[in-house]
């Protein structure tokens, strides 16, 4: 019961428990009560005159009140009424009600929101990271001209130790450094002969492969290879399907952008061929 949990000063009553009939009989040595009116009883409260400060409580219909108070006051005993009293921890719990279930609501709508991510194939990403990559090359006659992993037709092509790959020289350099992981001589030093002449592809695989580890993805590629000859526009679509598949991404995340040096310096003159990179990953 009520009376119970929580007496008129708050704490736990101590005291006698006695019945009504047991009461009535010691009314007349009752120093003061207090009443907590409730909906369906009374519960009552209060101190005896003798022994001194020793309490009693007890539950007494509604029907006998009124005639139980006239008695009290006929006895000039101190009667105090008081709206039924709950203890804190039921206070706490009502105003926290509505906080409890704002966060349930809260927590409902990101579960929803997640799983719509994921039914939409959205990811959460984390910062963004970026890398820039330059790489340039001499050119000379009778040499093959790759770049971005096709073989195009021209009388002059890149002298390096590998098969002088300006585009994925420089998009692996990007790569690399957006992610913290060294550079392109790190990974494939032109020391070792085992480099020599090879595939550029294979080195942004291997990128791949370490971004993978590390739990980048690539969000974005934007490079410009610089050339006066030849035209390089109509080769970008299938420069782009290669790039992309050694990647491992699709093909709408790697753009490209050619422009000539206006016949300055050795690029303008043909006798080389330059690359800039920016690439752009994300954490998983």
């Amino acid at each position: 019961m009520l009376w119970k949990l929580v007496s008129a000063n708050g704490r736990s009553p101590q005291g006698d428990e006695p019945s009504y009939s047991e009461f009535m009989s010691r009314i007349d040595g009752i120093k003061e009560v207090t009443l907590y009116l409730s909906s369906n009883s009374y519960e009552l409260m209060g101190e005896y005159i003798r022994p001194a400060n020793r309490r009693f409580h007890l539950t007494v219909p509604k029907e006998v009140v009124p005639d139980l108070l006239r008695q009290l006051r006929e006895r000039d005993v101190l009667i105090k009424v008081k709206e039924v009293r709950t203890g804190d921890w039921t206070l706490i719990l009502l105003n926290a009600a509505p906080l409890i279930l704002l966060v349930g609501f809260c927590l409902f709508l990101m579960r929803q929101t997640q799983g719509k991510w994921r039914r939409t194939g959205v990811a959460i990403l984390g910062s963004p990271r970026t890398g820039i990559g330059y790489d340039l090359h001499r050119l000379e006659e009778g040499r093959p001209l790759i770049i971005g992993g096709m073989e195009l037709p021209f009388d002059k092509g890149p002298v390096g130790h590998s098969d002088g790959d300006v585009l994925a020289h420089a998009l692996c350099d990007a790569l690399l450094g957006a992610a913290g992981l060294g550079d392109i001589g790190t990974h494939f030093p032109d020391t070792d002969p085992k480099w020599k002449g090879a595939n550029s592809m294979l080195f942004l695989e291997h990128a791949k492969k370490l971004l993978d580890e590390k739990r980048f993805a690539i969000e974005h590629v934007d490079a410009v290879v610089i050339t006066e000859r030849p035209k390089l526009g109509p080769h970008f679509p299938k420069m782009r399907e290669a790039l992309a598949k050694a990647l491992g991404v699709g093909a709408e995340k790697i753009h490209l952008k050619a422009k000539t040096n206006e016949g300055v310096d050795a690029i303008g003159r043909g006798e080389a061929i330059a690359a800039h990179v920016v690439a752009t990953l994300t954490s998983r």
